[in-house]
């Protein structure tokens, strides 16, 4: 996958299994609830004491611009529908030249086309070729028809595919696409942009998309013939639909970066929030993480996290992610390790005790406030629990770093002026997990 073009995607809590060190809010979906009093935090369970409710208190009255309050105004925010969807149309791809041999022109009635994109330098294009690999192996003697698309120069595709381990692995047709078609025709119609991503494609009908690690089980329904575009697809439109509400956001944030008022971006996400009821803890969640973090105004950002939680308080990933934005939030200034704590441990007794995710943060609040011992327990458990080989592989390293250096929260890193190159090495902070 290419690097995130913004900042907000290194500010909001993790994304994604990668290793690049980040912070993303995580998309939860949720019901919410309008009038009934906030409910109570899990009772005590084996696996993490009792915790008393967390109180809904409105922000002290400290004169600053933007309050936590409900809002008066409708949404202004609209969503647009996508164009690329499981379902839509899409034309053959109209690349200037292939390599490496060149596919049937045309799609070819009731054929499976697997186009990935990709990239030749993206490293994690090179860690999904495995699965890629194998993908080949078993669907191409079945009739799926395996293309590959980049819009670098064809020396440099060349080059690559000179090499003995890529010539051995690729099997399958590298279209060049310097008038890059595949962002015009494919990508920019999911509002999102990014490689490696992998288009299941039959009778010119658009039935997946998303990471190569995830095209198996689809591609494998495809070939039986038991896949049906249309039960994923409302799903595929609203993922699409909050990922270009996450952009709106991202632009907002680097004029707020510039100009110090972040209003209108707390008032965008306000908006969005009301725009998109299925994922309102999300972008809630966003919001508690702008203010507590890049936009350092903790009192409000607390007293919003607390509102959050009492309103999800039967929600383990709500809680979760909460705990994990407060500990792990580089822009932060003010941590509230208890707050923190309160809620790992509320997510854990949720998931009583055995969910991998959650003994991962209650690890990391323990060593967060300074207890070695506890953290090394919940790490170790974390791993016992985990099944997820990218997330072992980070918590076997969560779990060296407790043992090796000193416990404490992390440190507490400025932003980025717009304008100002990112330095080659960043102070040390905790790796994304998610």
């Amino acid at each position: 996958m290419t690097p995130m073009k913004s900042k907000l995607d290194r500010w909001l809590v993790l994304r994604g299994a990668g290793l690049t060190i980040v912070v993303v809010v995580i998309g939860i979906l949720v019901s919410q609830s309008s009038t009934p009093p906030p409910p109570k935090l899990p009772a005590k369970s084996d696996s993490a004491p009792a915790l008393a409710p967390i109180p809904l208190a409105p922000p002290p009255p400290l004169g600053l611009n933007v309050p936590v309050s409900p809002r008066a105004n409708k949404s202004i925010y609209q969503r647009k529908l996508p164009t690329v969807f499981p379902g839509s149309k899409t034309a053959y791809p109209a690349v200037k030249s292939w390599l490496n041999g060149a596919p049937t022109p045309g799609y070819q009635p009731g054929k499976i086309y697997f186009i990935e994109l990709f990239a030749t330098t993206c490293t994690h294009c090179e860690e999904a070729a495995p699965e890629v690999d194998k993908m080949v192996r078993d669907f191409q003697p079945k009739g799926v028809e395996f293309l590959a698309i980049s819009k670098e120069e064809p020396e440099k595709i060349t080059a690559w595919l000179a090499k003995p381990e890529i010539q051995a692995r690729t099997k399958f047709p590298i279209g060049f696409d310097p008038d890059q078609w595949a962002d015009r025709t494919l990508q920019i119609g999911t509002f999102k942009d990014f490689t490696p991503r992998v288009f299941l494609v039959k009778d010119s009908i658009i039935q997946w998309f998303g990471h190569p690690t995830d095209a198996e089980g689809p591609l494998a329904q495809l070939v039986a013939g038991t896949w049906d575009p249309s039960k994923v697809e409302a799903e595929f439109k609203l993922n699409s639909q909050v990922e270009q509400a996450k952009a709106r956001i991202t632009s907002t944030i680097t004029q707020a970066e510039k100009s110090g008022d972040w209003g209108p971006t707390l008032k965008l996400i306000d908006s969005i929030t009301d725009a998109f009821p299925e994922r309102q803890a999300s972008f809630k969640s966003q919001k508690f993480a702008v203010l507590i973090g890049v936009a350092n105004m903790p009192v409000e950002g607390y007293a919003l996290g607390k509102k959050i939680a009492a309103e999800n308080a039967s929600d383990l990933e709500t809680l979760r992610v909460l705990s994990r934005t407060t500990l792990n939030s580089q822009f932060a200034q003010v941590r509230d390790l208890d707050f923190a704590m309160e809620l790992a441990l509320a997510a854990d007794a949720l998931g009583n005790g055995e969910n991998a995710k959650a003994a991962e943060v209650v690890a990391f609040a323990y060593f967060s406030k300074g207890d070695r011992e506890k953290a090394i327990e919940h790490i170790e458990r974390a791993i016992r629990l985990q099944t997820e080989d990218g997330f072992l592989k980070l918590y076997r390293e969560r779990l060296l770093k407790y043992q090796t250096t000193e416990p404490g929260p992390v440190p507490y890193i400025p932003p980025m002026k717009p304008g100002v190159p990112v330095p080659v090495t960043l102070p040390p902070s905790s790796p994304a997990i998610e």
